[in-house]
């Protein structure tokens, strides 16, 4: 459509040692075709160092390495592609009229149409390498995969051309006009455009152009949706819009649709030859239009997909991407936990090292801690220096973000610890992390400029965050009274002072958390029976996907999850022996064994002051449905829900891990034995609403 000629084309694909091409090829071309992925072939183009091959050049190129000679019947041009001094493919064109007499300037307008067709190529061979359809190409009659000896591709130098100028405003200019300009939205309404691309114009004339809904014309396209005469419409526009336009040099006026409305404006100037604008050139200006607006949007994506996977957990991106209408490109309010953290007294440690040592330290700090924030499905914010922000609830949003932030905080303080130890036995200085958390509203979203955007947030919590790390001393973890408020279940921590928040003149409270309830019992029971590492864990995020389908609020699923992770301490205690024995227990080593819930409800409601609900639930996850169970015997609903859920999932879990005295159960058996046991053992809704989030595990994996 380009070239209005009838031009026959080949992609020939070097690393992957494929030719993709017309099925019209006669046979000289397709004998001819082959050729250019052979190395010797290749080695002598590169010593010629051409920008391109005739078919003179390709009679020279044959003869002289093979010592061939054929006889053309049609004229070709090759185009060879590099990636640094390599060349990766070529472009292939014969036919048409165009390709009879060229000049220098016909070959630059090709190479520019070519370059958008091989990004395209790049992409089918990306997606069929992926195992994904290639988009029609094998289904197309005109094109079909000539396949060779090889394997693997490499993404070619022509993703780094720049689009606009050196494909479609060539091809509007070589087809239609003497000036062109491509505006495009800035804002989400799609009400304000700015200049991104010219030719033919001066820049400094366009850039201070600033189009926006107010303009009579930008109406005028929107509801028309197609090209328009400035001379049909000139009636219409007021002096503002009429001086615009003078300065842009206009005739014509395009809109670019998108599925989000009109995304940006063409303007076209008078044609090369002065000759007038005719209904099929209107109609060829709306197809590259809308080609155009197309590229546009993919382009956006691609861009807001890189722009997000700095920020964002690979894990969690692909879910987000698929709803990203629920993020503002603008800003939008949020309820955000945000979380600061940074070595102290970094400057005197910098100071002492050179220049090596330090960026070692921060990407070894960096890439640590970033991990962690992606573990709880946080999102990067930035890294200033030696601090790393990270931002819980934006974009994507839990019902517990307070609680990874403060997660978050607690492994990062333990991943410093590890550090340590490896600076320890290399000679270095200790290393303190000082970290801050605030929640609070904070508006969310894209923020810069046109050329240059990033997802962030800011806001009274953001500052806070900021000067609750600073005020930090010795690895402490500093927060305000809000979120120690929703965590109080979960933390060991202590009220420290009350502050003045910066620029604000109003005071807060500031909590410090020392560690995670559940953590500090959890390790001593793993420390004596490593074999159930992460086993209660496990149990926690089952039994939070279980009350999650049951509609928990969230302040119980909190609550819930904390009671779940207590369940065996009671256990700590009690001879170990009896816990990793390998044989049967006799009847006086399982009435021990039995004992650790009660013992455990006693340790929690006593020692730590747990919630009603959470003693209960430690005390009976051993109750069976059909009151087989202990240690009273409690049958049906008798057993509170918590506990009913936790018995099935803790069965579960329980049959899936190894233990001294057996080898695990497959998932499959494990499956089984609660269907066994459904209505005798187990409560049968749980079971039933249980199984449908492990049949779907088992399907994802």
């Amino acid at each position: 459509e380009a070239f209005n000629d009838k031009l026959h084309y080949a992609f020939i694909h070097r690393r992957a040692n494929k030719i993709i091409g017309s099925t019209t090829a006669d046979n000289i071309i397709q004998s001819i075709l082959p050729f250019f992925l052979n190395d010797k072939f290749i080695e002598e183009i590169d010593k010629l160092d051409w920008s391109a091959l005739d078919s003179r050049g390709i009679h020279l190129l044959l003869d002289r390495v093979f010592n061939l000679e054929f006889d053309l019947n049609s004229s070709i041009l090759i185009i060879p592609r590099k990636k640094g001094k390599h060349i990766t493919h070529f472009s292939a064109l014969w036919g048409g009229s165009i390709l009879k007499r060229i000049d220098k300037e016909d070959i630059d307008f090709i190479s520019s149409v070519c370059s958008a067709v091989e990004i395209r190529m790049v992409h089918i061979l990306t997606d069929r390498e992926a195992g994904v359809d290639g988009a029609g190409v094998s289904k197309k009659k005109d094109l079909k995969p000539v396949e060779t000896a090889g394997g693997g591709f490499d993404i070619s130098a022509s993703w780094k051309n720049d689009f606009f100028g050196g494909f479609l405003l060539n091809i509007i200019g070589e087809l239609l006009s003497k000036t062109a300009v491509i505006f495009l939205s800035i804002n989400e309404n799609n009400t304000e455009f700015r200049a991104v691309v010219s030719r033919g114009v001066h820049k400094k004339l366009i850039d201070n152009i600033h189009i926006t809904g107010k303009n009579s014309f930008v109406d005028e396209l929107k509801k028309k949706n197609r090209p328009l005469m400035i001379a049909d419409l000139i009636v219409l526009f007021n002096e503002d819009d009429i001086n615009i336009l003078k300065r842009l040099e206009a005739s014509v006026l395009v809109p670019l649709i998108s599925s989000k409305g009109m995304i940006g404006i063409l303007t076209l100037g008078e044609r090369i030859n002065l000759t007038p604008y005719t209904e099929k050139l209107l109609a060829t200006a709306k197809a590259l239009s809308r080609k155009l607006a197309v590229d546009i949007e993919n382009s956006k994506a691609f861009n807001f997909r890189y722009m997000l996977s700095r920020h964002i957990s690979p894990e969690v991106l692909p879910g987000i991407l698929q709803n990203s209408d629920g993020i503002k490109l603008g800003g939008e309010r949020r309820k955000v936990a945000v979380l600061f953290a940074g070595i102290q007294q970094f400057a005197g440690i910098a100071g002492k090292m050179n220049p090596e040592e330090v960026v070692d330290l921060l990407n070894n700090l960096h890439s640590g801690l970033t991990e962690i924030v992606f573990k709880y499905e946080g999102t990067l914010d930035k890294y200033i220096g030696d601090l790393v922000m990270a931002v819980f609830g934006a974009p994507n949003a839990h019902y517990n973000d307070v609680e990874r932030a403060v997660f978050t905080a607690v492994d990062m303080k333990k991943y410093i610890d590890e550090i340590n130890i490896k600076r320890k036995g290399e000679g270095l200085r200790k290393i303190t992390l000082g970290i801050g958390i605030s929640t609070g509203e904070a508006v969310a979203g894209n923020m810069g400029v046109i050329d240059r955007i990033d997802y962030t947030v800011v806001g009274y919590s953001v500052n806070t965050a900021m000067q609750l790390e600073k005020m930090a001393r010795k690895g402490q973890i500093l927060t305000t009274a809000k979120v120690y408020d929703e965590v109080k279940y979960l933390v060991d921590a202590c009220p420290l002072v009350t502050k003045t928040a910066e620029g604000r003149g109003k005071t807060f409270e500031v909590y410090e958390i020392r560690d995670l309830i559940a953590y500090r019992y959890i390790s001593a029971i793993e420390k004596r029976e490593p074999y159930i590492i992460g086993h209660f864990l496990n149990i926690a995020r089952d039994v939070e996907l279980i009350g999650r389908r049951l509609e928990f609020s969230g302040k119980e699923l909190t609550r819930l999850r904390l009671a779940t992770m207590l369940i065996d301490v009671g256990r700590i205690g009690l001879p170990e022996g009896i816990f990793n024995k390998k044989g049967k227990l006799t009847e006086g080593e399982f009435e021990i064994v039995k004992s650790h819930a009660i013992r455990g409800a006693e340790k929690v409601k006593d020692n730590l002051q747990l919630f009603r609900d959470g003693v209960e639930l430690v005390k009976h996850h051993h109750e069976f449905y059909d009151g087989t169970g202990y240690p009273d015997g409690l049958k049906g609903e008798g057993i509170s829900l918590w506990a009913r859920i936790v018995c099935v999932v803790d069965s579960y879990q329980a049959m899936i891990e190894k233990r001294p005295y057996r080898e695990p159960y497959s998932e499959e058996k494990a499956a089984d034995v609660l269907k066994e046991e459904r209505g005798k053992k187990y409560d049968p809704q749980i079971v039933d609403t249980y199984l449908e989030i492990l049949n779907r595990r088992i399907k994802e994996k």
